[in-house]
């Protein structure tokens, strides 16, 4: 305080003595009580900003006094918060006779109209100024009412996401001063804005790409592994990503990391690959890899979509590629000055939120079997169908399928007239599963029979019975072969005598 009331009495002798020193028509000073609602007081003309990007968005601040008696100089410091807003530019409203609505008349003695958001400050200042106005009157009339110091011009330099920031323009020091040089007692009042945290952007989206296929088995293809929609807050350090498929039906054979280069060119160090694995045994692609800045730590933040990798197949039916949701597959470069969530000023890199499409491999196998010369069986199966097994004479034939758990697998066989037949009409199929009958839907056209019927996928083995085959044998003959199979497996479960 006796820094600032120093000021404002040195201007005020000052004044003193250059009017003795210039002869000038006498002024009558007069001590005025001080009123009790004087007021200085920092205003905006917003009182809030956000939530959408506010950087570099200006707004205007103004510093007044109100209700002021025998206004003769003021001292005036304040300072603001320079991480979230900086200075552009000000105006300082002395005296009214140049500046309509301001404070005190002229002749004035400016001291002081300073801007310096340094950490240094100024010297003689009081801690936290950053913008210092000192004027005082010379011999002029006192003001009295309501008048403005200055106007100032701040725009928003940073806007956090997700969390509130309180923006103050505060007073560091203020000194009103009538003519005898007292201070003026006075209330203040501080200029506050709500900066709205921004809506953080959404999360992109892992996608592992689909493939449709119907033909001839096995049958190779690429599945991409993209990320979609990545927006450059998010700042991708690196990603570590696995798949997981059914190894008896799809083996991984290669994989294509950062095939276009999108994820190396952000990066000036390149990147280090972590993982590059297949396991054909366990059904498991393990990617890994993280960017490298530059030796001074710099790197262009990513955006936009990409193929992150590209693994190719080989598949005899279709299967699910999942994505493990593994919260840490999505990196951020570290951001130690961000506050939100759920970077929390933390120095070490965080896992970014990401969705979620997973990939399926929609394979309809078609397998041409030859059980007899001249005789083609087909089978058209979203499971790998295992090869055929006919006996000779006997109008069976049966085989495996094998499919992913929790899926439903199907199996349509189209089986020529001529090589197996029903003589009682469309009942005469009978189709087991596991030795279990099922009800399968019959179809035929001139030519062919055409067996459809839907399982839960698994490995199962499927029997295909009917009445005829050729060379013809017969349903008697079949009848006598299956009591002799059930003859042979009653012997093998009976107990061998003993010798005595």
């Amino acid at each position: 305080m006796e820094k600032k009331s120093g000021i404002i009495i040195y201007l005020l002798l000052t004044a003193s003595l250059l009017l003795i020193a210039t002869p000038k028509t006498p002024v009558t000073y007069v001590a005025y009580a001080t009123p009790a609602s004087t007021i200085a007081e920092i205003t905006s003309n917003v009182t809030s900003l956000g939530p959408s990007n506010a950087i570099n968005k200006t707004f205007k601040v103004t510093f007044t006094i109100q209700n002021v008696t025998n206004l003769y100089g003021v001292d005036i410091q304040i300072g603001w918060n320079t991480t979230y807003i900086g200075y552009v530019s000000h105006t300082k409203t002395i005296p009214v006779e140049s500046y309509p609505g301001g404070v005190l008349h002229s002749p004035t003695i400016p001291i002081m109209n300073t801007v310096n958001e340094s950490d240094n400050g100024f010297g003689g200042s009081n801690p936290g100024t950053m913008y210092w106005l000192s004027e005082a009157s010379m011999g002029s009339a006192p003001f009295n009412g309501t008048g403005t110091a200055f106007t100032m011009i701040f725009k928003v330099k940073k806007h956090p996401y997700g969390i509130n920031t309180d923006l103050w323009i505060n007073m560091t020091s203020v000194t009103l001063a009538n003519s005898t040089g007292k201070p003026i007692t006075h209330m203040e009042s501080n200029c506050h804005i709500i900066l709205y945290g921004q809506t953080q952007p959404a999360g992109p989206t892992v996608q592992v790409s689909s493939v449709n296929y119907s033909g001839t088995v096995p049958y190779t293809f690429d599945a991409n592994v993209s990320i979609l929609n990545l927006n450059s807050y998010w700042d991708l350090g690196g990603f570590d990503i696995q798949l997981s498929y059914d190894p008896q039906i799809v083996q991984a054979t290669k994989i294509s990391i950062d095939p276009d280069q999108w994820f190396n060119a952000s990066w000036p160090g390149g990147k280090f690959i972590i993982m590059n694995q297949t396991d054909n045994v366990n059904g498991k692609v393990w990617v890994a890899m993280l960017g490298i800045p530059s030796i001074s730590g710099t790197h262009t933040p990513l955006s936009g979509s990409a193929v992150l990798f590209t693994v190719t197949f080989i598949a005899n039916a279709s299967d699910p590629l999942l994505k493990i949701t593994d919260p840490f597959s999505l990196a951020a470069f570290p951001h130690p000055e961000r506050v939100e969530s759920p970077f929390n000023n933390r120095e070490t890199s965080v896992p970014i939120p990401y969705n979620i499409t997973n990939g399926f491999a929609h394979i309809i196998g078609v397998i041409q079997n030859t059980p007899l010369t001249g005789y083609t069986v087909t089978t058209e199966s979203n499971s790998s169908v295992s090869s055929l097994f006919f006996q000779s004479g006997v109008p069976m034939i049966t085989f495996n399928v094998t499919g992913p758990h929790g899926y439903i697998g199907f199996c349509n066989v189209t089986i020529p007239k001529n090589f197996m037949w029903s003589t009682i009409g469309n009942s005469g199929w009978i189709v087991q599963v596991d030795g279990q009958i099922i009800t399968p839907t019959i179809s035929t056209d001139a030519n062919n029979t055409y067996v459809y019927f839907t399982y839960q996928q698994s490995t199962h083995y499927i029997t295909i019975v009917t009445s005829n085959v050729v060379p013809e044998f017969g349903f008697a003959g079949l009848i006598i072969l299956m009591l002799s199979a059930l003859a042979i497996v009653l012997i093998k479960k009976s107990p061998i005598p003993k010798k005595k």
